[in-house]
């Protein structure tokens, strides 16, 4: 097995830039689509029937987008197979301001940064003519270049010992509709092949980490990738004039005592030192009304990023409604320190009411219960009047605005529950032969990257602490903790949704192989050559060997 010629990777890379493929636009990820399968079918095969390619409809796409799956079949029989994954979406450049249509040409993109101002580091590397600038150089079009130059390699070659199956998606960059669109696709391929995937490796990146006091900047390898849930809490208060504050209960005091509460919160801090994950953080908070108004808000929403590595649905639940339950007694004491402060002027007003914490699951059968035998249908008529093209956080968030005004649940509440997209983690917990395998060839290949690279800044971590599709490869897990987060999921089935009825039950130990880069969705996104075009070739190939 040979490793393919560092300019023809930079060859396919730089066509793959070119087209722009931003998350959300079918028809350019379509495109990049189209142009990896014709790539995929040049390829002449050793012998007749080695190479299938097949462009597969992402099931339950609404923009009807592609991804790719090819089987390059071993030189001799066998049921081992090793995964080479990753997406070909981008995010836009509108962060790129005036160079954002140059973004996507990395050539005159890097020449065109040297005459704007970034950061004393993205500097450095521009200067020392050894990094690529624009978009999708290295989040993540260098790692698919890389599987494609190696497969271009390993088609012709006698001696490959284990079947490779290329799957590239798009839409990771947002709800993860390629990978999820096509698991069935795959698990067929798998079953009618008999394939046994031993490993899935994705080309995402090792995204160079930042050095501090403590710690040296490193390129880091991953052995797991990162679990996501999205807890959001719909508070509703009591309207009244602000005149009458009293009479009513403030819907956005509530959710900013909420808020304060969970943000960072180190009750769901994971991990420990370079894999400790990032804390749980507020991504969206707003009042629900349309107009200006002197009434106090009833209802307001925010939503939460949670990161787990070993947390499941359950436990986050559990915080949240935990958090909710915490934001309602401050808010109370908040009022009643107030209301008390105000009887010392003489005036007297009512006592701040209860506050009822509801999980979203219930709200729907209080739902189910007023509607009786027209729920499902109502409930379907309700979908048709939202918008096609509506963010499906907030198409799920008016879904529990529906069922609100159907339910009519007591006020004030919190409404505690899920919103889409949903990443189960996946970690090697060495609990079966392949991801025992798969540990200690890592290992053995971090130690040759560390001595093979000039600085020797290699290392591998636990997890990666962003989200990847790798999440979706653990099947017995996707499938338990799915079960566990639909009844509280909002837009479950309608903006999101996981195929569980699949009859596949592996879980494929996954760690990434790709090349190296820094400020990925950044301005200066940007790859590292040297490493990237020299090194990982050969990492990548000797770790195929070995599982081999």
């Amino acid at each position: 097995m040979k490793t393919p010629d560092s300019a023809r990777i930079l060859e396919i890379l730089k066509q793959l830039c070119a087209i722009a493929s931003v998350s959300g636009r079918a028809e350019q990820e379509n495109r990049c689509a189209q142009y990896i399968a014709d790539f995929l079918n040049r390829l002449i095969p050793e012998s007749e029937g080695r190479l299938s390619v097949r462009l597969v409809p992402c099931e339950g796409d609404a923009l009807g987008r592609n991804a790719v799956i090819a089987l390059l079949r071993a030189s001799r029989a066998t049921d081992k197979t090793i995964i080479l994954t990753g997406h070909f979406d981008v995010v836009d450049t509108a962060v790129c301001g005036e160079l954002r249509e140059q973004a996507f040409n990395p050539d005159a993109y890097t020449e065109s940064l040297k005459g704007f101002a970034i950061s004393q580091e993205a500097k450095k590397d521009l200067e020392s003519g050894n990094w690529l600038f624009g978009r999708g150089t290295m989040d993540m079009k260098a790692g698919l270049a890389l599987f494609l130059a190696s497969m271009e390699q390993w088609i012709r070659d006698r001696d490959l010992a284990v079947n490779i199956l290329f799957w590239a998606v798009p839409d990771e960059e947002a709800n993860s509709a390629g990978m999820i669109g096509s698991l069935r696709a795959f698990s067929d391929l798998c079953r009618s092949e008999h394939l046994k995937c031993v490993a899935a490796l994705t080309g995402e990146p090792c995204f160079w980490t930042s050095e501090t006091e403590m710690t040296e900047a490193v390129r880091p390898y991953y052995l797991g990738t990162t679990g996501k849930l999205m807890p959001f809490f719909y508070a509703l208060g009591k309207p009244a004039h602000v005149g009458n504050y009293f009479e009513g209960l403030n819907a956005a005091l509530m959710l900013s005592e909420i808020v304060t509460e969970a943000e960072t919160d180190i009750k769901l801090f994971e991990g420990e030192g370079l894999d400790l994950l990032a804390p749980p953080t507020c991504l969206y908070m707003q009042v629900r009304r349309e107009s200006y108004s002197v009434t106090l808000p009833e209802a307001a929403v925010a939503y939460f990023n949670v990161l787990t590595a070993r947390k499941d649905v359950e436990d986050i639940m559990r915080w949240a409604c935990l958090t909710a339950a915490s934001g309602a007694a401050k808010t109370r004491r908040r009022i009643e320190e107030a209301r008390l402060f105000a009887l010392t002027k003489g005036a007297d007003y009512p006592d701040c009411p209860q506050v009822n914490i509801l999980q979203y699951k219930l709200l729907r059968k209080m739902a189910a219960a007023k509607c009786k035998e027209r729920f499902e249908e109502e409930l379907a008529g309700f979908w048709k009047s939202v918008p096609s093209d509506i963010d499906a956080r907030e198409a799920a968030i008016k879904e529990c605005e529906w069922l609100i005004s159907k339910a009519n649940p007591p006020r004030p509440a919190i409404i505690v529950g899920l919103l889409p997209p949903y990443y189960p983690a996946r970690v090697n917990r060495s609990a079966s032969e392949e991801e025992r395998e798969l540990r200690s060839r890592m290992e053995e290949v971090v130690a040759q990257a560390k001595e093979m690279s000039s600085d020797g800044a290699v290392r591998m971590h636990e997890v990666f602490g962003g989200i990847s599709d790798l999440s979706f490869l653990g099947f017995k897990t996707l499938n338990e903790q799915a079960l566990r987060a639909a009844p509280n999921m909002a837009g479950w089935g309608r903006v999101f949704h996981l195929p569980t009825d699949i009859d596949f039950s592996e879980e494929i130990p996954v760690a990434n192989m790709g090349p190296a880069g820094r400020d990925a969705h950044q301005m200066t996104e940007r790859l590292e050559l040297d490493y990237s075009l020299n090194i990982a070739p050969k990492l990548l190939l000797e770790l195929i060997r070995k599982l081999s």
